[in-house]
């Protein structure tokens, strides 16, 4: 790590990280300076050795860590990010992580349902992520303004059809914006 839990950009944008926990922080900061170093590479190859990896999976399935105080640290940096620029764009997208495969994997939500030649339902499962991200103008991004990930709950076929026939509110759909 070129600039450890004392400095670097990691350090500064999650210094509002209530973690509960000092060495949760730190951790947090050496996870974030570690894999923007290779932010295409898996969790096993951005991570320096084999401690360092059971570091980082430790942290992940830790309780006591909730993604939302991360997101909110870094909200807030975007935020100050945002304040000198006159014109911000905030760009949505959703994006879909399909685990059908790993059938022992808990939580995951359905994706997808098709009728195949041979098989009445295919369902596929995984989660969903919708991301708003802030942009100026010119196209710099600044940072995250909400992101949501969720496992999407299976609609009978009646729901399915009232969806259809009905338009929904959006205080009842799916995803409404925090």
């Amino acid at each position: 790590m070129s600039n450890g839990p004392g400095g670097g950009w990691a350090a500064e944008e999650m210094a509002r990280a209530d973690l509960g926990d000092k060495r949760l922080k730190d951790r947090l900061i050496s996870i974030c300076d570690r894999f923007s170093e290779s932010p295409e590479s898996p969790i096993n190859q951005a991570c320096e050795d084999w401690a360092e990896t059971k570091a980082a999976y430790r942290f992940f399935n830790n309780q006591d860590v909730e993604p939302d105080a991360i997101l909110e640290a870094h909200r807030r940096k975007t935020a100050e990010r945002i304040k000198p620029h006159k014109t911000v764009l905030a760009i949505q997208d959703t994006s879909y992580f399909i685990y059908t495969p790993h059938t022992e994997t808990k939580g995951l939500g359905t994706i997808s349902r098709k009728k195949g030649k041979n098989v009445e339902n295919i369902l596929s499962k995984g989660l969903v992520m919708h991301t708003c991200l802030g942009v100026t103008t010119d196209g710099l991004p600044l940072g995250l303004l909400d992101q949501k990930v969720f496992a999407r709950k299976l609609r009978t076929a009646e729901r399915r059809r009232l969806d259809k026939s009905n338009l929904t509110p959006i205080e009842e759909k799916e995803f409404p914006m925090a």
